[in-house]
């Protein structure tokens, strides 16, 4: 199976600072254009089936890439949802600083242990994430497939594939509306590309300090 994954367009709330997490933060004006520049950039593509987070910023960006695709089964599933921040949510990045130092210090160096306060620990979305990976292999053998997802999810589906300890995904960098490769192979998995963002040009969102 070719796992093709796109991260979703720039949110309201990643182009403010804002935590968002399973907030259904709307796509910013650059969001929208990115994932148009996305939708051109796999125009000539072919997709068995396409997958969508049920969060808007991630199911507008995948039918902006179905524009092009209109006959491609599309599926909302709720596995791809990003993880719930629960008391970050809503937060900007300096009062998540302020209030929750010591665990965002834990998440960003120590993810599987983390648990975000009344949010949802790491190894709940581990499960749902590797659990839909095993789904998507067994139901899509040699065909290619489109996720539309969040950022903790690409990172852990990333991780997987390399063999990485998964207290190192924060060493990951994904852009948004930037592609990811995964080819599942009979006994080898390979990252065939990692965070692709050329189709954005001065549409990429340069990495914050956060």
């Amino acid at each position: 199976m070719r796992l093709v994954i796109v991260r979703h367009g720039e949110s309201e709330w990643n182009r403010i600072g804002r935590y968002q997490g399973q907030f259904d933060a709307p796509l910013s004006e650059m969001g929208v254009r990115q994932a148009d520049a996305l939708a051109e950039r796999l125009r000539t593509e072919s997709f068995h089936t396409i997958y969508a987070s049920p969060l808007q910023r991630a199911r507008l960006t995948a039918e902006a890439v179905r524009r092009f695709h209109p006959d491609t089964p599309f599926v909302i599933e709720p596995a791809i949802i990003e993880i719930d921040h629960g008391e970050w949510a809503g937060l900007m990045v300096d009062e998540v600083i302020a209030k929750f130092g010591n665990g965002l210090r834990e998440w960003r160096l120590h993810p599987t242990r983390s648990h975000m306060p009344g949010g949802e620990s790491f190894s709940d979305i581990l499960k749902r994430v590797l659990d839909f990976k095993e789904r998507l292999i067994q139901n899509h053998p040699d065909q290619t497939v489109l996720v539309s997802t969040h950022d903790v999810v690409v990172k852990i589906l990333v991780a997987d594939a390399l063999g990485m300890h998964m207290d190192g995904i924060n060493r990951i960098w994904v852009t948004n509306a930037s592609i990811s490769v995964i080819e599942y192979g009979s006994d080898l998995t390979y990252l065939a590309s990692l965070s692709e963002a050329a189709h954005l040009s001065k549409l990429e969102v340069v990495r914050g300090a956060w």
